[in-house]
């Protein structure tokens, strides 16, 4: 038989793309991305195959700027890529596996050549940690990589390299037989196929310099000691021989007890291809079998691409959910679909109603602090709920969804796109059997696509907001300069004319530019809230913290007496902090000026409850002023109506009540001529977890 005189040159990065991978690992990654992107599964996938993970890594080193993290490789290569780039290399491998044609001896040599591979990655997995090696990662693509000049070397030469008599693991003896028939060996070929993925990692020398003197592994890094261990290991995967012991030893000062271990910890994790390797016939079925499985994946994924097509155009929620609840009925047994999206802000899950779907549907509202309906269970859990599961005890709202699914039952899917949570789809079902034919490879495929279009609406409408956020600040502060300069108009005018009537005009033009402004504001602050702020909270201190600001420019210029009677143990509030001191701060405000030079104000902080209300807490904000003209009281929280007389322009309770609204909370007033005015505030107390 001729040899073939290869130039070093022949081979670079362009022949990852002939690597053959496992069509096995390919089924479960596909099936992986198809259900969802958990990077840690995705990664366990990948790093049993060496071909797949150069595959990978190559792609995600070649379009990002930056390099990949040294550390781990393969979990930062995904998440610069995601799923849908996954999924696409994932599809070229296995239509080049499929279309590959083994000769019965081609077919061994690569089982024998993907076993040889997991068992290296398996070892380097194990052997990390036993030597305090923290980056398990880096380790175990190291060990996996440790043959992948072989495997570059059987793509291009197929049954010529194998006549060689080769083996499917490194070798001295391995390196010397392709030098003197291909004038290079395996080793150097990995060195040319990883140097251009620019790690910051001492992986490749680990590989190139993988056959080097023990005596000068001895004095390199630890991840070249790992795989030569590795290596060793290798060579006899079935017996644990001397010469491993020793340079376990040698290498780690190993004892006999600790190699032992070692060795029956990877022997139990030993892929189980691994135990018909001389069965030809049994590996030409198990072959057959995972090229339909990936057949079978390919119009699974053409479903997906026509699902993503479909939905990629979607502006609102009522189309997307009109949109999903279609591919669901299509491709399911389901007697409906009712999609709940969270509201961050509120906390809560809302039913959103597609097309030819019940309005009441639109009307259900899910506290996400309720985890005894199904539907927020699934959500806060991260997996599907059902309604058959025995002794469940259903909430009413679980009564009317399955009411409204007419079906026998229910099935909740929830919504997570990279660890955020979105909403979660309910799914009638009249039985346990229909149930379980929602866990579906295609149905959890169709739970991605939705979620993902779910996220692109959700970001689209953050930059709507943002975009929204910054018009407001232009408008805040292209008309704060003019609105002062009224202001301060009105002031001069004001001590010019003699006139009460006058006066009075220019009173009202002071109060309409304060109006302006604490209307835009107002709205400015709501755009700075947090999107879920839900905060501890101490009521008292807050009510203090909040006097101790307004105290040196509201009361003592005023010489105000300032009463406290603050209730010991309150109940903890869950709100947003920043939004309860605004309002506190204009109320006090508003108070101080009402009391006047000399008056009095007194704050009181108490429990409270009520059958429709149910618990809260009471804020109780008193001024000894003159109160407030009965025909205004009626008006009090319409715009422009002031609390504290015609003398007064005071902060417009308009936004006052609006901020009271967005806390979920009530307001009142209750004022008199001889008792003064107070400001009664409820806040209900939310569960804090």
């Amino acid at each position: 038989m001729g040899t073939m005189d290869v130039s070093t040159k022949i081979f670079s990065v362009q022949d990852v793309a002939g690597l053959l991978c496992m069509p096995q690992v390919l089924v479960d990654l596909i099936e992986a991305c198809l259900g969802g992107d958990d990077t840690q599964l995705l990664a366990d996938i990948i790093l049993r195959d060496a071909a797949l993970s150069a595959k990978i890594i190559l792609a995600a080193s070649k379009t990002s700027s930056k390099p990949l993290d040294p550390l781990e490789p393969v979990s930062s290569a995904i998440q610069k890529l995601g799923t849908p780039m996954l999924t696409g290399i994932a599809l070229q491998a296995a239509q080049q596996i499929v279309r590959h044609n083994f000769t019965p001896q081609e077919l061994s040599f690569q089982h024998e050549l993907w076993f040889s591979s997991q068992l290296s990655s398996l070892v380097a997995r194990c052997l990390a940690p036993s030597v305090n090696y923290p980056h398990v990662e880096e380790a175990q693509l190291s060990g996996l990589l440790l043959n992948l000049g072989i495997h570059a070397l059987f793509a291009r030469e197929g049954s010529n390299y194998v006549d060689l008599s080769v083996n499917s693991w490194s070798s001295v003896t391995q390196c010397r037989l392709e030098e003197a028939n291909y004038k290079i060996n395996h080793l150097q070929i990995a060195d040319m196929l990883i140097e251009p993925w620019r790690l910051d990692s001492f992986l490749v020398d680990a590989i190139r310099f993988l056959h080097a003197e023990v005596t000068q592994i001895e004095q390199s890094g630890i991840l070249l000691k790992i795989a030569r261990l590795v290596q060793q290991f290798c060579l006899d995967s079935q017996n644990l021989t001397v010469e491993t012991e020793t340079l376990a030893g040698r290498l780690f000062d190993f004892s006999k007890s600790e190699i032992d271990y070692l060795f029956d910890w990877v022997s139990g994790l030993y892929p189980p291809f691994g135990s018909f390797l001389d069965d030809s016939e049994r590996l030409q079925r198990e072959m057959a079998a995972a090229l339909g499985r990936l057949t079978e994946l390919s119009f699974v994924l053409a479903d997906q691409e026509a699902a993503r097509a479909r939905l990629g155009a979607v502006k609102n929620p009522e189309e997307l959910v009109g949109i999903a609840r279609n591919l669901y009925l299509e491709n399911s047994s389901a007697t409906d679909a009712i999609f709940f999206l969270l509201d961050q802000k509120n906390h809560q899950l809302t039913g959103i109603q597609a097309e030819g779907q019940p309005r009441l549907i639109g009307e259900l509202k899910i506290s996400m602090k309720d985890e005894s309906s199904l539907v927020s269970a699934a959500l806060i859990k991260g997996a599907p709920t059902d309604s058959f599961q025995p002794m469940q005890q259903l909430t009413v709202t679980d009564h009317l969804l399955l009411r409204l699914c007419g079906g026998g039952g229910m099935s909740c899917h929830p919504f997570h796109v990279e660890g955020r949570a979105l909403g979660v789809v309910v799914l009638g079902v009249n039985s346990v059997e229909d149930s379980g034919r929602l866990q579906s490879l295609q149905i959890k495929m169709f739970k991605q696509v939705v979620g993902a279009a779910m996220a692109r609406m959700l970001v689209s409408a953050e930059k709507n907001l943002n975009d929204g956020t910054h018009l407001l600040r232009r408008v805040s502060h292209e008309v704060s300069s003019p609105l002062t300069t009224i202001g301060n108009y009105a002031g001069v005018l004001n001590q010019l004319l003699e006139d009460n009537s006058d006066r009075q005009l220019t009173e009202s033009i002071k109060n309409e530019v304060q109006r302006i402004d604490d209307i835009i504001n107002y709205y400015l602050d709501q755009q700075e809230i947090p999107a879920f702020p839900e905060h501890r909270i101490n009521l008292n201190r807050l009510v203090r913290d909040t006097v101790d600001i307004l105290n040196d420019v509201e009361f003592k210029p005023r010489q105000i007496i300032l009463k406290f009677d603050l209730q010991s143990q309150l109940n903890e509030m869950a709100a947003n902090p920043v939004l309860v001191k605004q309002v506190l701060v204009n109320l006090l405000k508003n108070a101080a000026e009402a009391a006047g030079e000399g008056g009095a104000v007194q704050i009181v902080t108490r429990d409270g409850y009520s059958a429709d209300r149910g618990k809260h807490v009471e804020i109780i904000i008193q001024d000894n002023g003159p109160g407030i003209d009965p025909e205004l009281q009626e008006k009090l929280f319409q715009p422009v109506v002031s609390s504290k007389g015609a003398n007064h322009a005071g902060v417009g309770l308009t936004i006052v009540k609006g901020m009271v609204d967005d806390l979920g909370g009530w307001i009142s007033c209750h004022s008199s001529a001889t008792s003064g005015t107070s400001f009664n505030l409820q806040l209900p107390c939310a569960d804090v977890r």
